[in-house]
């Protein structure tokens, strides 16, 4: 009897191996499953949308960082400092390379050793220079990724041509671009050349042994339409290309103010 009790558990020992087995088995297939399925899809690379720039060609590295130091806040407190000294001063302050084109001063009469007597607290650097310069018959601009403090006939002369994306201000339309000249040139920014100037003939004649060509080319800035890429070539000074910044940037406030308010309108009437 008891060697027929000792073979009975036979069957069951085995029943259990092989459960053991199959329970191994299967772990180890789920295992192999969850390693194989990715625990999260991977998502695609964001890509950085850049904003389109305001004008053509775009400002360099360099050029942005001058102009966001002539907007940044400095102090200024100068009782009777040599002008150079001044410069000198605002140059290492802010990191950026100010000149003085001393030839040009010499031209107006004014020397580096003239004596700058001001006080200035939480203003910008460009309107401390402005507030220095003017007396003096002097001005600053942006060339060459430098600040050049000069005479303002000298600044007059150094024209820059930009190009201006303007086809949201303008609707496509051909009337829209003349209207949109006509508001720069009206706002009193900088001086410009008489739009039909440029269509006379030009006049010959001679004095003395020598011919001469006047091509009737006065004095000032111009603005042409450029239709195909919905822009406004300008060429002008550093400083009306500064204010035409600041003009083309409030008018599309003025705009994207009047699209609201009419949103809000249609909004309320349903």
């Amino acid at each position: 009897m008891r060697r027929e009790q000792k073979q009975m558990h036979f069957p069951f020992a085995s029943v259990g191996m092989m459960a053991l087995v199959l329970g191994f088995l299967t772990l180890s297939i789920q295992a192999e499953e969850k390693n194989a399925t990715p625990d999260k899809i991977a998502e695609p690379p964001k890509v950085a949308v850049k904003s389109q720039p305001d004008f053509y060609p775009a400002l360099t590295k360099r050029e942005e960082l001058i102009d966001s130091m002539l907007k940044r806040d400095t102090d200024a407190n100068f009782p009777k400092v040599p002008l150079y000294e001044t410069i000198v001063y605002f140059s290492e302050l802010h990191t950026i390379p100010i000149l003085l084109q001393d030839k040009y001063l010499e031209e107006v009469g004014v020397t580096r050793e003239e004596m700058i007597d001001v006080n200035f607290k939480d203003q910008s650097l460009q309107n401390v220079l402005d507030y220095i310069l003017e007396p003096l018959d002097l001005t600053y601009v942006v060339d060459k990724e430098m600040v050049l403090v000069t005479t303002k006939e000298r600044a007059a002369r150094m024209f820059k041509t930009r190009v201006y994306p303007v086809g949201d201000l303008c609707r496509s339309s051909p009337d829209g671009y003349s209207a949109l000249e006509m508001v720069i040139r009206n706002a009193r920014i900088g001086e410009w050349k008489p739009q039909t100037i440029n269509q006379l003939p030009p006049g010959y004649g001679t004095t003395g042994k020598d011919p001469w060509v006047d091509t009737f080319q006065s004095k000032g800035g111009t603005i042409s339409v450029h239709e195909p890429s919905k822009s406004l070539v300008i060429s002008q000074t550093y400083h009306a290309h500064e204010a035409i910044l600041k003009l083309l940037q409030d008018l599309r406030l003025a705009q994207a103010a009047q699209k609201n308010s009419a949103d809000r309108s249609a909004d309320r009437s349903f």
